[in-house]
């Protein structure tokens, strides 16, 4: 089996070099799933796994103008990165021309092998997706889509105030990544919502909510090594409608002196946050920083939070990535009860029954206040549930199983 798989992921060593060249740094919840998820597929033996990449940079992060296609090999996987024109607008066209390119070269050296072709594309990426997409139609590839979010709940996260030509590229974006969703021939979803949503005639799927590093069973969560303070972390996107104020204030209510809040992330409520820090100094905000020290932090750490409302609309298409990390961490999860959340899953975690502040800050109080024995029972139950059933080999396991079911 060959498989294209078109994103904006690089190698470890190449995601390092552009994280600490960048001002703004590039995001790393996407970087980690298509990581796990590209190596997964690459530890089975029938796959031949080539990844077309787009460079994750902007003006925003780096004043470089143009950088040279290039390629790699790291963990049995075959990088080739576009090359890229670091302008506004006019370097979305350049990709897809970059892409559209290298995709049609792909297509034209696997076709005469007897062995089956299909692509596989980060929907969320559209100059590019598109371009491969369009590539693998002339040759009779098969495309799989790749969906980690909806296009109409994107723009709502962000409510920072934007000027009218970059909010008509997000409209065009929006309108033209909603229409393009629908036509691949197979998907991976997050939510049984989000198949109901994008795929009402029922092509192919599969539900994946997320996956965790299969090497993190080598990472030992011992109580001998945690703080010695009661440490209660948050790290991802930092919005209001992400629920975060409302736990901060939450916390604020929480009277135990050695109780701390680690805020770890960027987002539109960065200001407030450095004044809740002013006000209460068992709040500490870290700010963006390199995930492998947030993975330590949290496995150090007594708690680990997901704060996100269960009653906005969005939450039914999404299936935070911070829980998987969280949970295979090895330290206890408080989680709100989202309808993307499956049942299976309640066993392993704490839940918020009630969403209010007072509410929020009653839970946060008995659970800190549970035997610490009790608490790493919870965590190392979670850790060794997603190992054994979300680690990145099976769930790559099940897209081969999907694409074998697309040929029968």
């Amino acid at each position: 089996m060959v498989i294209l798989y078109v994103s904006k992921l690089l190698s470890q060593n190449k995601f390092n070099i552009i994280y600490n060249l960048s001002r703004i740094k590039p995001q790393q919840q996407a970087q980690k799933f298509h990581y796990l998820l590209a190596s997964g597929l690459a530890e089975h033996e029938n796959v031949e796994l080539t990844l077309l990449s787009g460079l994750p940079i902007s003006q925003n992060n780096a004043p470089r103008m143009l950088w040279g296609q290039s390629s790699e090999i790291e963990n049995k996987m075959v990088f080739k990165y576009l090359a890229h024109l670091n302008v506004p607008a006019v370097g979305n066209i350049f990709s897809f021309c970059a892409a559209f390119f290298a995709a049609t070269k792909w297509c034209i050296t696997n076709v005469n092998k007897k062995t089956q072709k299909y692509l596989i594309c980060d929907v969320l990426n559209l100059s590019i997706s598109i371009a491969a997409k369009t590539a693998a139609g002339l040759f009779g590839v098969k495309t799989i889509g790749i969906v980690t979010d909806i296009p109409n709940y994107m723009k709502e996260y962000n409510k920072e105030k934007k000027g009218p030509f970059k909010a008509l590229i997000i409209y065009l974006y929006t309108v033209i990544c909603t229409y393009i969703l629908r036509t691949y021939d197979g998907y991976v979803f997050l939510t049984n919502q989000m198949n109901e949503l994008i795929n009402p005639n029922g092509k192919p799927s599969i539900i994946i909510e997320g996956l965790v590093d299969s090497n993190m069973v080598r990472k030992s969560n011992l109580l001998i090594d945690k703080y010695k303070e009661k440490i209660v972390i948050y790290a991802g996107a930092l919005y209001e409608k992400y629920g975060v104020k409302k736990l901060i204030e939450a916390f604020l209510k929480v009277t135990a002196n050695q109780v701390r809040l680690w805020l770890f992330g960027s987002g539109d409520l960065e200001d407030q946050i450095i004044q809740f820090t002013q006000m209460d100094n068992r709040i500490r905000y870290f700010g963006v920083v390199h995930n492998q020290v947030v993975i330590e932090s949290e496995i150090r750490a007594t708690l680990l939070v997901n704060p996100r409302p269960s009653s906005e609309e969005f939450t039914k298409y999404s299936f935070p990535s911070k829980i998987m990390e969280y949970m295979v961490s090895g330290t206890p999860v408080l989680t709100t009860k989202l309808p993307g959340i499956p049942e299976e899953y309640y066993n392993y975690v704490y839940l918020f029954e009630d969403e209010s502040v007072e509410g929020m800050a009653k839970t946060l109080e008995r659970i800190l206040e549970l035997p610490k024995e009790e608490l790493h029972a919870k965590g190392a139950a979670a850790k060794e549930f997603v190992l054994r059933e979300k680690n990145n080999i099976r769930q790559a396991s099940r897209i081969l199983e999907l694409i074998e079911n697309m040929d029968r």
